[in-house]
C-alpha cells in the first residue's frame, strides 16, 4: 500500500509538472511521458495498465466518450445560462480571432484532453483500484484527494473546496457506475473545454467565443453558485443511479 501511495503522489506530480510548462514542445513531450508513466506504474503495481482501469478499447468505448463529452458541453452551457441570467457574469463582446481560431481551438482541445484524461486516470481509475474499501468510502476518499490536489495553487476558499469536492463525488460516482474512464474523462474534457470556450469567466483563453466579466456585486456569490450547481448535478446522478450505486451493499 505504501508503494501505491507514493505512486499516487508521483503521478500527480507529473500532471503538475506538465501543466506548468510554458514551452509547447516540452509540454507535449511531458504530457506523453506522463500518460506513459501512468500506464507503466499501473503495470508495475499489478493494476493491469490503463485498459484495466477503464480505458479498454471495446465496442462501447466511443459511445461512452461521446456521451461524456456531450454531458460536459450541456452542463457548461446550462451553467453559462444561469450565470448570465442571474447577472453573475456579463457579456462584453464576441471574441473570435479568425486568423488564430482554428489553431487555438486545436491547442485547447489537446490541453484540456490531457487534463481530463490524466486527472481521471489518477483520481478515479488509480485510486479506486488501489483502495480496498467499500465503494461509498472510496468515492469520498477520491473526492477528498481530488480537492486537495487542486489546492496547490494556494486558493483555500471554502466555497471553491466545496465545488471541487462535489465535482469529485460526481466524477467518482459516474466512474463507479460505468467503470469507464472514457465516460468520465469525456465529461471532464469537455467540461473544461467548454468553460474556456464560453469566456473562461473573464480568464485567459485564446479560443473563447465571448468575452465575459464577473459582476463585482455578485463576486461573493460566484463560486457558491458553481458549488450549488454541481451539488444539484451530483444529486441528480445519485437519484438516477440509486439502484446501481446507493443501494449496493459493497
Amino acid at each position: 500500500m505504501l508503494f501505491r501511495f507514493f505512486g499516487l503522489l508521483f503521478l500527480w506530480s507529473t500532471i503538475i509538472f506538465t501543466v506548468l510548462q510554458k514551452n509547447d514542445i516540452i509540454w507535449v513531450i511531458s504530457a506523453f511521458c506522463s500518460i506513459f508513466l501512468m500506464h507503466f506504474i499501473c503495470k508495475w503495481l499489478r493494476l493491469g495498465g490503463l485498459s484495466q482501469l477503464g480505458l479498454q478499447v471495446n465496442k462501447d468505448w466511443l459511445r461512452y466518450l461521446l456521451f461524456g463529452c456531450l454531458i460536459g458541453v450541456v452542463y457548461q452551457i446550462f451553467r453559462f445560462s444561469v450565470m448570465y441570467s442571474t447577472g453573475t457574469i456579463r457579456i462584453q463582446n464576441l471574441s473570435v480571432d479568425t486568423n488564430a481560431f482554428i489553431v487555438s481551438t486545436f491547442i485547447l482541445l489537446i490541453s484540456t484532453a490531457y487534463i481530463g484524461f490524466a486527472e481521471e486516470i489518477v483520481f478515479r481509475g488509480y485510486i479506486v483500484s488501489v483502495l480496498p474499501y467499500t465503494s461509498k468510502l472510496v468515492v469520498v476518499i477520491s473526492a477528498v484527494l481530488f480537492t486537495l490536489g487542486h489546492l496547490i495553487d494556494g486558493n483555500f476558499d471554502f466555497s471553491r473546496m466545496c465545488y471541487l469536492f462535489f465535482a469529485g463525488l460526481f466524477f467518482a460516482i459516474c466512474y463507479f457506475v460505468t467503470r469507464s474512464l472514457w465516460f468520465v474523462a469525456g465529461i471532464h474534457w469537455f467540461w473544461d473545454f467548454s468553460w474556456f470556450y464560453l469566456g473562461a469567466d473573464g480568464g485567459t483563453s485564446s479560443s473563447k467565443i465571448v468575452n465575459v466579466a464577473i459582476n463585482n456585486d455578485m463576486l461573493p456569490y460566484y463560486v457558491w453558485i458553481d458549488a450549488v450547481m454541481v451539488l444539484g448535478l451530483l444529486l441528480l446522478v445519485l437519484f438516477l443511479t440509486r439502484k446501481s450505486f446507493l443501494l449496493q451493499k459493497s
